[in-house]
């Protein structure tokens, strides 16, 4: 059971995942979903294929591809409309209420609920929605769903008084924005309404974030030198200062990582493993990773080592460059595997040289972890939390405080005991440029014999309690440019737009899905995942899967470099606020990329918005 909100759509066929933010919200580089750590492949359900990505050769278990590989949670969810409470009596706390839930009748893949049921689970209420003609719904199949139930009609008042004391504060009208397949699609103002709620008339209730009161720096994307240098928490392999065994250092980190209490696999050992897979070629998915030998002189060889040989962990010449908070991941993507609270993520650079001819390099290791929040309230406290930096100094003492409160939510060791090691890391990625030529991204998961192998490297195979190469998210291998990508494109178009795709192991009887993702150009014309209109009717569908490629999102479908963060801490034009790109394949459309504003979006939403604005989340298959 992969952890989740509380809000949960069901319906009489299919178990749906949850939504967000008004149309679609499709923020951030995510990873594949978990290789199923807490149910052993063999017996994976199947999934509906009505509503999944379509394999002509109709067999997805053949060769190396379990359905739980390729099909991770490509459910058909439902596109909200607009959602109603209708208040039965005076406002209260549990005010007895109506809903009116309206699909979209434009989406074609709200057909398969008309004339069903709907259930959301919000905290301990389970609200039953239907559009069958019966318990109160007035017309079968009309996609104007009912239900009865209570609502929290003070809470709503706070809501507004929230947002009149926002404008009163703004000279401009406050907005709130609406993204879709990660493109910002348009602005929508925002005006509190009356907290008088009259018995007997619809209330909206409605997606409504306010960025203005996210801070980036503070609460999203924070590279501060104050924080990333904080010398209680962090060390730095170039100066010696610092404190070697820190809360934000490489070695704590990978040392709960390891968690040798449960393992029995000491840190220095599970690092240096983990390190020993760039020095020999790695088979994953049938794709050959092949060795960056030099590793042993620029890295390996300079680590400094304890007396026995090993590895120096206090001593790890990787510096921290930056703590991101990821909860715009929350839910059940259907590429990606975060916890019910998204991810935390640490960013670290590996350093070169010693003394003041020491700096970091374009080796960047990012730590990706699943945040396991269950449930709305206890997702919505930990939002609060990300946003309450925003109000303290950036790296002052209770702001450091308070972020290492966080960090040790999903850092430490324990965390999450039905996990690979009972810890929470989803997948360790690395971008590379220092130790070969093109850029080269790699992913590495922790594997125990609850998990299906076929998506790790199997020459060598798998090892349990260790981080072992594994397929990369979202991207077919380079090899498969002219062959199975459009005959993927042309065979998935409404999966790929409507974001109930994940990229497979195998497809039509070859094997697709990469073990690592390269750029060799950032802004190639036309972008590598490209062919001609000819080859790939559909536009859309074509700049969508490019897009959510590793290489396409690093690279030239955005015609930016190949780290969003980079080694230096730099932030790609992506990561800097709006970014208009025409079409780079065909010239046009022009798109609007904004992907902090979503963040910020996003965050201020689950702070502060009900749990019922949830039903408009949709997350499509974003990689980075």
């Amino acid at each position: 059971m992969k952890p989740e909100l509380s809000l949960l759509w069901k319906h009489s066929r299919k178990r749906l995942p949850f939504a967000l933010l008004a149309s679609s919200l499709a923020v951030g580089c995510g990873q594949p979903a978990p290789e199923a750590s807490e149910t052993p492949a063999p017996s994976a359900p199947q999934a509906d294929s009505s509503a999944q990505a379509v394999d002509p050769s109709g067999n997805l278990e053949v060769a190396l591809g379990a359905t739980l590989q390729a099909l991770e949670g490509d459910e058909a969810r439902p596109v909200v409309e607009s959602l109603f409470a209708i208040p039965q009596g005076a406002a209260s706390k549990s005010t007895a209420t109506v809903f009116q839930l309206k699909l979209d009748p434009r989406r074609t893949e709200n057909e398969a609920f008309r004339g069903g049921t709907l259930a959301m689970a919000e905290g301990a209420q389970q609200l039953t929605f239907r559009d069958d003609g019966q318990g109160g719904d007035a017309v079968a199949g009309d996609l104007l769903f009912t239900a009865s139930g209570t609502f929290d009609f003070v809470a709503l008042q706070a809501q507004q008084q929230r947002i009149a004391q926002a404008q009163s504060q703004s000279p401009t009208q406050l907005t709130t924005a609406v993204f879709e397949n990660r493109q910002l699609v348009r602005t929508v103002p925002v005006t509190a309404l009356s907290t008088q709620f009259p018995v007997g008339q619809p209330v909206p209730i409605q997606p409504i974030g306010l960025a203005s009161l996210v801070d980036p720096a503070r609460s999203l994307i924070i590279r501060a030198p104050s924080v990333v240098n904080d010398t209680t928490r962090t060390y730095d392999p170039c100066t010696g200062v610092g404190n070697p065994t820190g809360k934000w250092t490489f070695n704590y980190l990978m040392t709960e990582m390891a968690n040798q209490p449960f393992t029995g696999v000491a840190p220095s050992t599970f690092v240096r493993e983990w390190l020993r897979q760039w020095e020999q070629p790695r088979t994953i998915n049938g794709f050959v990773n092949p060795p960056r030998s030099s590793i042993a002189g620029n890295l390996i060889g300079p680590w400094p080592k304890l007396a026995s040989g090993e590895l120096n962990l206090a001593k790890s010449p990787f510096k921290l460059i930056a703590i991101v908070n990821r909860l715009d991941l929350a839910g059940s993507n259907p590429a990606y595997g975060a916890g019910g609270a998204g991810e935390g993520r640490f960013i670290f650079a590996a350093t070169t040289g010693t003394g003041s001819s020491c700096y970091t390099v374009p080796f960047l290791v990012i730590l990706e972890y699943g945040v396991d929040k269950n449930g709305c309230a206890a997702i919505k406290t930990y939002a609060q939390q990300w946003q309450a930096l925003s109000g303290l100094p950036l790296g002052s003492a209770s702001y450091n405080a308070a972020l290492e409160a966080l960090t040790e939510q999903f850092a430490k060791r324990d965390l999450s005991p039905r996990k690979p090691n009972r810890s929470s890391i989803n997948q360790v990625r690395t971008n590379d440029d220092w130790l070969a030529s093109p850029w080269e991204l790699r992913e590495f998961r922790l594997w125990n014999g609850s998990i299906n192998p076929n998506s790790y490297s199997t020459t060598p195979p798998p090892v349990l309690g260790l981080l072992n190469s594994h397929t990369v998210a979202q991207t077919p291998d380079r090899t498969r440019q002219t062959t199975l990508f459009p005959a993927y494109v042309n065979a998935n178009t409404g999966p790929i737009i409507a974001g109930t795709y994940s990229v497979p192991l195998p497809w039509a009887g070859g094997t697709f899905r990469a073990g690592r993702a390269i750029v060799t150009n950032p802004v190639a014309t036309p972008p590598f995942w490209s062919q001609p209109a000819s080859v790939i009717p559909n536009r859309q569908a074509r700049h969508v899967f490019s897009l959510n490629t590793c290489d396409g999102c690093h690279g030239d479908e955005l015609g930016t470099n190949f780290t969003h963060v980079s080694w230096t801490g730099a932030l790609s034009p992506f990561l800097s606020g709006a970014l208009t790109v025409p079409d780079r394949a065909d010239g046009t459309p022009v798109r609007t990329f904004n992907e902090v504003l979503a963040r910020q979006t996003f965050l201020d939403q689950m702070a502060n918005q009900s749990c019922l604005t949830s039903a408009f989340v949709t997350a499509p298959p974003s990689v980075h």
